[in-house]
């Protein structure tokens, strides 16, 4: 597909913020920008709604979302988010595209936490969601990540120490492989993070813990626990004003139906739950992640999986907080994650789901993988070779490895624009399944000094107008209305009436026997109305649908 921008280094705020104002002054037709607020350090928080307004505005289409940057380093998801943006306006004139506006509405945030970010891309600094001391009010013993060799980047240092646990691998010097029980000759090091040693005593070396250790997405009002028992789950739901404005944002959108997350990494599709298993949830709900998911596949080659069941480590306990949860069990929407860049995978590690502990040889050899593929496809810098280094408390120490954040958390630059291409495929495929209404069959029929109307609305997607069947649960979503307009009077039936929901294609089951295929009906896909009304010859009435989700269709029909 045609796009217009670059795709080749990640997006800073300025470069967002004027893409999008540029969007806005280039198509109005197309485009609402707003700022849902602004952070700490003043950047605000933009959303954009593109749609068709000649069709309808934004809010009265079933609309498809799409955020990104809840954690701030994970700055792949957001190329994609911008990826899907550009696919949209450069292809606005195509009939592809241009059908898709006016029928749907797409909403992007393109980056929820603007801080975070800003200090990852401009700083050697790495941080989960954003730049605030959490839970630690102050910086703790250990070593604190700093770039003390001047390259821009905080790698690894590795310290030499008769108690060290690690020696140098004799296959390839950058590598380091576990000292054996037996072990008691040669150099021995401890590794960690590149970085000074708070409150140094002199002796004692070891790790700090994260002082920005928010997670936002562990930080919404569903399955919500504490920090002791959710690590990064913050003070109370929502204390961040980045997660209450995107818990805000969606449910004053009552017409969200699909939400992805863009994150990064590891190369998965994921659904919801996190906090319990999918065999607890509503088996047709995770029947529609299952479809959906086989379309993420097909583009991506990512599989789809549960968080719980598949994705989580075997053995450890449920994720709280999560905002997929939120979605999905409070509104009742669709909501995948997607975790892109599949490092693993291409250096020759497949998948394990769920995923178990690896053993030390196991480990040593994914290492040995990540840097044949970084030799071959990166060329040698991508690897610095343990240099040594004079360090300010510990003396003679080596800083080497490789740059985690543009290798292992996000892919690498010359990858970038594989990566967004293959989402804003899905992305698309994704969004044509969500429910729509259309009229047919409408009709007048004399009777006497009357006239009887009918018309039948069916909603022709994959999806049903509810989206969930923890939506209809949770009785949030609001039944399909239809109406009549421009008769003198109506004398039987409800001018607005409520005719409950219609099933998306995806409730009607389908299978194969020796005699051939077969369609199983469920609960119907159209539903016909009617009323009797008194009207002069040539009266035009307007016969009208509308759902909150599934958006509205028109007829008119002249007697």
């Amino acid at each position: 597909m045609k796009v217009t921008h670059t795709y080749d280094h990640f997006y800073l705020w300025h470069e967002i913020e004027a893409i999008l104002k540029g969007y806005e002054a280039d198509h109005p037709e197309l485009t609402t920008l707003t700022s849902l607020g602004k952070t700490a350090e003043g950047r605000d928080i933009w959303a954009i709604a593109v749609t068709d307004s000649a069709t309808g505005l934004h809010h009265e289409k079933p609309a498809y979302c799409v955020d990104a940057n809840i954690h701030a380093g994970e700055v792949t998801g957001s190329m994609c988010a911008m990826y899907l943006l550009d696919s949209l306006y450069t292809n606005c004139d195509e009939p592809e595209i241009r059908k898709l506006l006016q029928q749907y509405t797409f909403y992007v945030v393109p980056r929820i936490s603007p801080d975070g970010s800003e200090t990852y891309l401009t700083t050697p600094e790495m941080l989960r969601s954003v730049n605030k001391m959490y839970p630690f009010d102050d910086l703790q013993p250990g070593v604190q990540p700093m770039d003390l060799d001047g390259d821009g980047v905080i790698r690894r240092m590795r310290v030499k120490s008769p108690y060290g646990v690690w020696k140098v691998s004799q296959e390839d010097p950058r590598l380091m492989v576990r000292r054996s029980p037996d072990d008691t000759e040669g150099d021995f090091y401890n590794v960690f993070n590149e970085g000074m040693v708070e409150d140094f005593d002199g002796v004692w070396v070891k790790q700090a813990p994260n002082k920005w250790g928010n997670d936002f997405n562990r930080n919404f009002p569903f399955a919500w626990e504490p920090e002791i028992r959710q690590a990064g789950a913050g003070r109370y739901p929502l204390i961040h004003d980045e997660t209450k404005i995107m818990a805000d944002f969606i449910v004053e959108h009552k017409n969200i139906c699909c939400i992805l997350n863009m994150h990064t990494m590891g190369g998965f599709y994921l659904y919801p739950p996190g906090f319990k298993s999918g065999k607890e949830a509503f088996k047709a709900d995770m029947d529609l992640y299952k479809a959906l998911g086989k379309m993420g596949t097909e583009e991506s080659g990512y599989p789809a999986i549960n968080v719980r069941d598949e994705y989580v480590v075997a053995g450890s306990g449920p994720i709280r907080g999560l905002f997929d949860d939120f979605n999905h069990f409070a509104m009742g929407l669709i909501n995948f994650t997607i975790e892109c860049w599949d490092l693993y995978p291409r250096v020759g590690v497949p998948h394990e789901m769920p995923p178990k502990e690896k053993s030390d040889d196991a480990q040593y050899d994914q290492m040995k993988k990540v840097y044949q593929w970084a030799d071959e496809n990166l060329g040698p810098e991508a690897i610095k070779p343990w240099t040594e280094f004079d360090h300010p408390q510990l003396g003679k120490v080596e800083i080497g490895g490789y740059d985690y954040k543009t290798l292992v958390q996000n892919c690498p630059p010359k990858f970038l624009r594989q990566e967004v291409e293959k989402h804003g495929r899905f992305m698309l495929r994704e969004a044509k399944a969500m429910p729509r209404l259309e009229v047919r069959n409408v009709k007048t029929t004399p009777m006497g000094d009357a006239v009887k109307v009918e018309a039948c609305v069916y909603n022709p997607a994959f999806l049903p107008t509810y989206v969930t069947k923890e939506a209809l649960h949770l009785k949030i979503v609001g039944q399909l209305e239809a109406s009549l307009c421009g008769a003198e009077e109506i004398l039987e039936g409800k001018q607005t009436q409520q005719i409950g929901q219609l099933e998306g294609y995806s409730g009607i089951r389908a299978a194969s026997y020796m005699g051939g295929q077969t369609s199983m009906m469920g609960d119907p896909c159209e539903k016909k109305v009617s009323w009797i009304v008194k009207a002069a010859p040539g009266t035009e009435l307007t016969v009208s649908f509308k759902h909150p989700r599934a958006g509205k269709a028109v007829a008119k029909v002249t007697l």
